[in-house]
Parts: C-alpha cells; sequence; structure tokens
C-alpha cells in the first residue's frame, strides 16, 4: 500500500522535541508529482509544490470543492475528488492533507494510497467542512509550499497557530537563520486573487550578496517562487511586509491586502489576516528556493 506521508524522521535523525513540535512516524520517502518527498520535522516543511501544479483550473476547482465538507467519511475513506486522477492533483491533494491533518491523522483513497497528516492546522476536516479560519490556516500552509523552482528545500514554518508552538532555539532550528516572506489569504473562495505575499525587508539584501543575477524587483522574485513560469496566478504580491502586516509582541502578524493604508485603514479597504505564516530558510537554500537568481 502505498504511504505519501511527511515524517519526523530522516534527514535530521530522532532527536527528541520539545512540547508542541509535531513528531510523525517514520516511512519511507515516495514518488509525488515533482521528486521524491524528502522527510521532514514539524514545523520544517519540505518545499516542493509546483505551481503549475496548484494552480491548474482543474485542480483549484476540486480543492476548493473539498473544503465544503468533510475530508473522509467513515473508516477515514477519503471523499471521491478529482484531485486523485492525475499525479498533480494527488501532489496537491498531499500538501493540503499534511498542511491541515495532524501527525496522527491519515485518510485513505479508494485505491488504498494513504495520505497522512503532519501540520494540523485544521484536524477536525475529517469530520466536518472547514471553518473560515482553518481555510486561511491551510491556505498559508500551502502558499509556503510552492516552489516554482523545482527544488525541495526545508522551510521553518512559524505563526500564531498552536501548530506552531515551539521552543525554535532546540539546536535542530539553529541553521534557519534568513527571514523569508509572509504568506496569507484563503485559497478555498473563488475569485482571481487566492492569497497575498509580503517579504521581509532584508530579504533583498541578503539576495543580492548571494547572487549578482537576482533581479532588483522582489516582486519578480516572489512571482517566480509562487507561479513558477505560469503568466497569472492567484499570489498578489504586496511588497515588503513592514508595509503591509503589523506584528504583535510574539512577532505573530496581522497582514492586509494593500500595503501603507492597509494596516491603517485595513477594515475600510478589505479584510485582514491574522492567520498568516512567515517563514524562515537557511542560507544554503535561499537561492534553490528563489531559482530565478542563478550562481554567481
Amino acid at each position: 500500500m502505498l504511504s505519501i506521508r511527511s515524517v519526523a524522521v530522516g534527514l535530521f535523525g530522532a532527536g527528541v522535541l520539545t512540547a508542541g513540535c509535531v513528531a510523525a512516524p517514520d516511512a519511507e520517502p515516495v514518488e509525488t508529482a515533482e521528486l521524491p518527498m524528502r522527510r521532514n520535522v514539524v514545523p520544517i516543511g519540505v518545499n516542493g509544490l509546483s505551481p503549475n501544479d496548484f494552480w491548474a483550473p482543474a485542480n483549484r476547482a476540486a480543492f476548493q470543492a473539498l473544503g465544503g465538507a468533510a475530508l473522509a467519511g467513515a473508516g477515514g475513506a477519503l471523499v471521491a475528488t478529482p484531485l486523485l486522477a492525475t499525479a498533480g492533483g494527488k501532489s496537491v491533494l498531499d500538501y493540503t492533507v499534511r498542511c491541515a491533518l495532524s501527525s496522527d491523522q491519515v485518510v485513505r483513497a479508494p485505491n488504498g494510497d494513504e495520505y497522512y497528516g503532519a501540520f494540523g492546522f485544521a484536524p477536525d476536516w475529517t469530520g466536518r467542512a472547514l471553518n473560515t479560519s482553518e481555510q486561511r490556516w491551510v491556505s498559508a500552509c500551502i502558499f509556503q509550499h510552492l516552489n516554482g523552482s523545482g527544488e525541495h528545500v526545508d522551510i521553518l514554518l512559524e505563526g500564531g497557530h498552536d501548530a506552531l508552538a515551539c521552543d525554535l532555539d532546540e539546536e535542530l532550528f539553529a541553521d534557519f537563520i534568513v527571514k523569508d516572506a509572509t504568506m496569507y489569504g484563503n485559497a478555498f473562495l473563488p475569485g482571481a486573487v487566492a492569497g497575498y505575499a509580503c517579504i521581509d525587508a532584508d530579504l533583498a539584501g541578503v539576495l543580492s550578496g548571494l547572487s549578482l543575477s537576482c533581479p532588483l524587483d522582489t516582486n519578480l522574485l516572489a512571482l517566480a517562487r509562487l507561479c513558477g513560469h505560469l503568466p497569472t496566478c492567484g499570489i498578489a504580491f504586496v511588497g515588503p511586509c513592514n508595509l503591509v502586516c503589523t506584528p504583535d509582541a510574539a512577532g505573530n502578524s496581522t497582514c492586509h491586502t494593500l500595503p501603507l493604508v492597509g494596516p491603517l485603514l485595513g477594515p475600510l479597504l478589505g479584510p485582514s489576516y491574522s492567520e498568516t505564516i512567515r517563514t524562515e530558510l537557511r542560507d544554503t537554500d535561499i537561492l534553490p528556493l528563489y531559482g530565478s537568481c542563478g550562481l554567481l
């Protein structure tokens, strides 16, 4: 029986994690639509969801339909979904389940394939439809896993959700030193814009110090990561995070859909999002993630 999952050993060994860090059971990595998936330790994600797969109209429609009802029936049987019909659709489903369900949850496709949870942003989805907040958390998680370069890199997810409650002083997380991006939105809703992305103010400087070929426009970098080679996709880039987000004392941000005026006039100009996820990277993984920078 095929097992499509993320697990908490492998790359990082069998370390003891602090309370709040989620450890999933062991399993062999398997093939997805892009590359063999690597194992990870939550809240470290393995970033490799193809934008071509996620933004494909048929997959978007099937993804949106999933949120309107329980994900599984009796015995963890996965509901019928067109995502099971193609390799790209299965990849979207895999990342969706990993983001939504906890490490002790599994849903089973009609052919016996198993899709395991990891992060746990919406563990109750197995018994009912997603509520709005859950839709936003799952969407933000998926946006962070989009990678147009085709490389699989590790991303440390941070945010104000219990699923991300972890002592980041642990040695396991020490190499994640580059603040990357914050993402938010709701991909379960219809419409051209599914989500928003802002870049940490320091990222452009870090990138320019690593590669002379990096575009000066961080908009191009963000869209290349999230949209791949697609001329359009459902992400709107809103510039540096410090112009669009307001952090609380813990560093967790409420973000808006417009820079500068958003934090001041957000309620008048559109929704604000407290369900935001920011990432940090290892410095060795910056160029693989932002493939349009090339090499020196």
